[in-house]
């Protein structure tokens, strides 16, 4: 936010100051998404992983601008509220896109461990009656919110105050205010094309498949065995990623023909991973039906 949004902060949506310089935005997914990897890029990804802990903190920012959204609402009235609702959708697909992606990606530190358990908290803080919801359970395999010995969860957070202290990790994710009328709007209208989706995650599954057929030669060497066998995770991590991005697309022509590519794997993969896939279809049909129920106007 520039310096004149701060000293005059709104009343309500009408009195937005909006920022007509259009930016990128890129959310967390599209963030951690390989172009065209190698053997070594999808090994390089698995060995560094972006940090969970930037990434709650960036979700928190657009979590917070969801809830400036809704107090600017009061004393709006309807044409501005409908002008203004993009906004809002956006800001709420990048706290969603991001909730999934730190589920998606592997905590390797502490201060990540618990990152990864507060958004999960934060998400279901959010069900409606939480207590009986059917997603409690798959928001608490997702992100890992089983019991916990407590001197795990002591030292957990005092790594992750620590970190939050220090140098925050570099990503290419972006953070964006509902000032930002143009440039949110542009980030719902430039959401991945479905196919081309489909067709990384199919790509990215069959290179898991031929780098697993290749720990099995007896030739390797300990250096190549470690490389490719990291590069197997990344190429299935990278699958997962392709597919938690299909799930949350904004617009699924044939949703029961685009989300067989996501069960499929949700059948074959490991509980948490399954759980997190099954997470971000519930997110992206709510995603959806709230786009639906409330359509930008002007």
């Amino acid at each position: 936010m520039t310096k004149s949004h701060r000293e005059r902060a709104p009343a309500t949506l009408r009195d937005l100051r909006i920022d007509r310089t259009l930016r990128p935005v890129i959310d967390e997914l599209a963030a951690v998404t390989l172009s065209a990897p190698t053997l070594r890029d999808y090994a390089g990804f698995l060995s560094h992983l972006p940090a969970i802990v930037a990434m709650t903190t960036r979700a928190f920012q657009h979590a917070q601008e969801h809830e400036r959204f809704i107090a600017l609402t009061d004393g709006s009235d309807p044409d501005i509220f409908f002008r203004h609702v993009g906004q809002l959708h956006a800001v709420v697909r990048l706290n969603s896109v991001a909730s999934i992606a730190v589920a998606l990606i592997p905590a390797r530190s502490g201060a990540d461990r618990h990152a990864r358990r507060e958004q999960g908290h934060a998400m279901l803080r959010r069900l409606e009656q939480p207590e009986t919801n059917e997603l409690r359970e798959v928001i608490e395999i997702a992100f890992e919110l089983g019991d916990i010995d407590a001197e795990e969860v002591t030292s957990d957070i005092l790594s992750y105050i620590s970190r939050l202290l220090g140098t925050g990790a570099k990503s290419k994710a972006t953070i964006h205010q509902l000032e930002e009328r143009g440039t949110l709007l542009a980030y719902l209208e430039a959401q991945p094309d479905i196919d081309t989706l489909v067709r990384e995650a199919q790509h990215h599954d069959a290179m898991a498949g031929r780098f697993r057929t290749s720990l099995r030669r007896r030739d390797l060497s300990p250096e190549d065995r470690g490389l490719t066998g990291a590069a197997a995770e990344g190429a299935t991590l990278q699958r997962h990623i392709a597919l938690a991005r299909l799930a949350l697309a904004t617009h699924l022509p044939d949703r029961d023909a685009a989300l067989e590519h996501v069960y499929a794997a949700i059948n074959e993969a490991p509980p948490q991973a399954a759980a997190t896939l099954i997470l971000a279809i519930s997110v992206g049909d709510r995603l959806r039906d709230m786009a639906a129920a409330h359509p930008p106007r002007g």
